[in-house]
């Protein structure tokens, strides 16, 4: 083995462009297969030459470093690609640089009498920057056993489907060897010599750690690559374990998880309760809450579909009933938060067929940043039926590719459709149901007409059909009667009264009147008519607004009240139109 003072003084170029292979920090575990086909591709007497193909984080490098090993008639050096192009320059120049590099590794084997293994990791560098470079690495593959050298490539399959496939000549001069990720065994003994190797093998009595580092770094990392996430973790971990004494357990790995991936693993959704936490959001919703409810229970079991996203839902109703609230509700439920873990799609944003790349692109990104989360896919109805068919593939296979040709990984996401078609059913609902509380088996009852109604609308009011048979559950909600908008709205203005304490300390009482003149004389029973949104939005505008006047013009002011001012049409039904109106004021 040369040393690199010896590299240094007679071989410059290899010096500058190359190091020495470094020698393994582990050993190699669960590779004896793919090592064997090395050392085979090693011994062929033309064209030995392989090119390893992984993800990133899959184990090329320590493969080769295995190999090393055993390979002692052989001197290893890796190629730096960066440096290669660095010292050429441009495109133009890398084929002159490949030359002279090669060249002098030629030398090296005539000089050294021993034979020369180059290994070039993120090969696809070098083939994409231009033609030139390509055919310049070209003959120094057909020649390997010849002159003496052997070169070991190594990238990704995304890499090399899209760089070096198409250049039959070239592939057929490398050996293919593919490197699957290991498994979960392979993996646990990957991280027991790490343990090991920094010294805290004493702090565990057994594998079950281990294993629930893969077990969760494989559903929470699906982007990443085995061993290096699960060694990512441990090494995590470690870290914290030293500077801060503590124990090698699910609670330091659980905080790791959170800080490394924002994901809080001790979170744990209460099976018998899920219905009743929903409930507690959401108003008088019983049918919509009782269908979530009951498919949640297979998630929870973990007895769901592992080929397909976590669950899939169609939120169908009229606008303002609470279809949002319940997907932030399921979030909460979910992941312990409603703000992070909610990707929402506004799908009339993409109504054109041109708009496909980019709700594509938009989609992976997100999930690919945040694998675990709910997806809102709000008024799926008027999206282009081109873009609802990339949803139809995330149902399917639960799985995407990203402009990178990366796949990502959907089985970590609950799915929400909602919609407002089929609305007419809802008109019919409103007129008959007058009581909304505990009437779930009566929605039960609607859910094969409003199946029949969604499967007809027409023009821009068109529910893709074939999305109907994709999803786990059809979720109906139904119009909300005027005692629940009440509901609603009182806990909005509690809500506000609140805020407006916290922030300003300012002391507000509120009217009993300002309720009934927000639902009864602006509120509407008209399943159309935007449900409590409506009311909310009134809310907003004529008293949140008025409050935040009046603090505004009178800073000094503690106690403040909100009065009606006028008479109401609810009490005097003679009146056709009413002058009431909403006035704070200074409480004495």
């Amino acid at each position: 083995m040369f040393k690199d003072t010896e590299l240094n003084d007679r071989y410059p170029m290899l010096a500058k462009l190359s190091n020495p292979l470094k020698k393994m920090e582990r050993d190699l575990v669960g590779r004896e297969k793919e090592k064997l086909q090395v050392l085979a591709t090693m011994h062929r007497p033309e064209l030995s030459n392989a090119i390893l193909l992984g993800p990133a984080g899959g184990g090329k490098t320590s493969l080769v470093q295995g190999v090393m090993v055993e390979d002692t008639e052989r001197d290893y050096l890796e190629a730096d690609p960066a440096k290669m192009i660095a010292e050429a320059g441009d495109g133009d120049q890398m084929a002159s640089t490949l030359k002279r590099f090669f060249d002098e590794a030629e030398t090296f084997v005539k000089d050294e009498g021993t034979e020369l293994v180059l290994f070039i990791d993120e090969f696809h560098q070098i083939i994409q920057l231009s033609e030139a470079a390509t055919e310049a690495i070209k003959p120094v593959l057909a020649a390997s056993g010849t002159r003496g050298i052997r070169i070991i490539a190594a990238t990704t399959y995304d890499e090399f489907h899209l760089h070096i496939a198409k250049n039959l000549p070239l592939v057929e001069r490398l050996q293919r060897i593919n490197l699957s990720p290991p498994d979960e065994e392979t993996t646990v003994k990957i991280l027991q010599g790490m343990a090991k190797r920094y010294e805290i093998d004493d702090q565990f009595y057994d594998d079950h750690i281990f294993r629930q580092i893969y077990e969760y770094t494989e559903r929470y990392m699906p982007a990443s690559a085995q061993p290096r996430k699960s060694i990512l973790v441990l090494d995590n971990m470690t870290g914290w374990h030293r500077l801060t004494g503590a124990a090698m357990d699910r609670d330091l790995l659980a905080d790791v998880l959170m800080q490394q991936l924002g994901v809080n693993i001790s979170f744990r959704v209460d099976g018998a309760k899920i219905k009743k936490q929903l409930d507690a959001r959401v108003y008088s919703q019983d049918a919509a809450t009782s269908a979530l409810a009951r498919r949640l229970q297979l998630s929870v079991a973990d007895l769901n579909d592992k080929g397909k996203p976590e669950a899939s839902f169609l939120f169908t109703g009229s606008t303002g009933v609470g279809k949002t609230e319940l997907t932030k509700s399921l979030a909460q439920l979910l992941f312990g938060d409603d703000q992070r873990h909610l990707i929402r799609f506004d799908m009339t944003e993409f109504a054109e067929d041109s708009s496909l790349q980019t709700f594509r692109s938009e989609l992976t990104k997100k999930v690919w940043d945040l694998s675990h989360a709910v997806l809102l896919f709000d008024e799926i109805e008027k999206a282009s039926a081109v873009v609802t068919r990339v949803l139809l593939q995330v149902l399917d296979d639960g799985r995407l590719s990203d402009d990178n040709q990366r796949e990502v990984s959907f089985l970590n996401t609950y799915i929400v459709l909602t919609t407002n078609a089929g609305s007419e059913i809802y008109e019919t609902i409103a007129q008959y149901a007058a009581d909304d509380t505990g009437s779930g088996k009566q929605m039960e009852e609607y859910e094969k007409l409003i199946r029949r109604s969604i499967s007809k609308t027409q023009e821009g009011n068109k529910f893709p059909v074939e999305l109907l048979g994709r999803l786990d559950a059809i979720v109906p909600f139904q119009p909300l009667t005027l005692s629940t908008q009440e509901k609603i709205v009182e806990n909005k203005l509690r809500q506000m009264v609140q805020e407006v304490f916290v922030k300003h300390n300012v002391r507000v009482t509120v009217d009993q009147d300002v309720l009934t003149y927000l639902i009864e004389d602006k509120g509407d029973t008209d399943s159309n008519a935007g449900g409590a949104r409506k009311a909310v939005g009134k809310m907003t505008d004529e008293v949140t607004t008025a409050v935040a006047k009046f603090i505004n013009e009178h800073p000094a002011e503690r106690r403040i009240r909100i009065d009606v001012v006028g008479e109401l049409t609810s009490s005097n039904k003679n009146l056709l139109r009413s002058d009431a109106h909403i006035e704070v004021t200074a409480a004495r």
